[in-house]
C-alpha cells in the first residue's frame, strides 16, 4: 500500500500543468490606487482612471487586457455617486437585460448591454447601500462568450481584491 501511494505521489509530482493565457494572467497582479479604494488587476492590463475624485485620483477605472478582448471596471467613491461612465450609450448600445432587487436598504442593479454593431457585450453590477450611503460598481466588457470564459476567473479575483477606505 505504501509503495502504491509513493508511485501515485511520484506520478502526480511529475505531471506538467499547461496554463492558458487567462490562468497565466492570474499569476501576476498589480495594484491600482483610486481616491478611496485600491484593487488588484492582472499584470499586463492597462489601467485608465475615469471619473476623477476631488483630488488627483479617481473614483472609477477601466483595466484593458493586452489583447483588447476584455476590460474590467470598478467604481468606488467614498460615498454615493453616479457611475456615469458605465451607463448605456443609447446611440451605440442596447439593453440585453436589466433587473433591480432591493433588500433591507441595499439595491443591486444587474445590467447586460450589447453594442449595436455586435462588437462586444458588457455587464455590470451596481450595489448601492442606502443605509450607509455607499456605492460600488463592478463591470466587465468582452468581445464574445469565449473571451468572457477565458477571463472569468481573473474577473472574479479582481472583484474580490477591492479594499475600500474611509476619509
Amino acid at each position: 500500500m505504501k509503495t502504491l501511494a509513493l508511485v501515485l505521489f511520484l506520478m502526480l509530482a511529475s505531471i506538467t500543468v499547461s496554463t492558458s493565457p487567462a490562468s497565466a494572467v492570474q499569476g501576476k497582479w498589480q495594484t491600482y490606487r483610486g481616491a478611496y479604494f485600491e484593487i488588484k488587476y492582472p499584470a499586463g492590463f492597462k489601467a485608465r482612471g475615469s471619473q476623477r475624485s476631488d483630488g488627483e485620483l479617481y473614483d472609477s477605472a477601466f483595466f484593458a487586457a493586452p489583447d483588447g478582448g476584455v476590460e474590467f471596471y470598478v467604481f468606488s467613491p467614498i460615498w454615493n455617486g453616479e457611475p456615469a461612465d458605465i451607463e448605456i450609450n443609447e446611440s451605440t448600445e442596447t439593453y440585453v437585460s436589466q433587473n433591480t432587487q432591493t433588500n433591507r436598504g441595499i439595491k443591486v442593479r444587474r445590467v447586460t448591454i450589447r453594442a449595436k454593431d455586435g462588437s462586444y457585450l458588457r455587464s455590470f453590477e451596481d450595489t448601492e447601500n442606502t443605509n450607509t450611503n455607499n456605492r460600488t460598481v463592478f463591470g466587465i466588457k468582452y468581445r464574445d462568450q469565449t473571451v468572457y470564459s477565458k477571463y472569468r476567473q481573473s474577473y472574479l479575483t479582481f472583484k474580490k481584491s477591492i479594499k475600500q477606505f474611509a476619509d
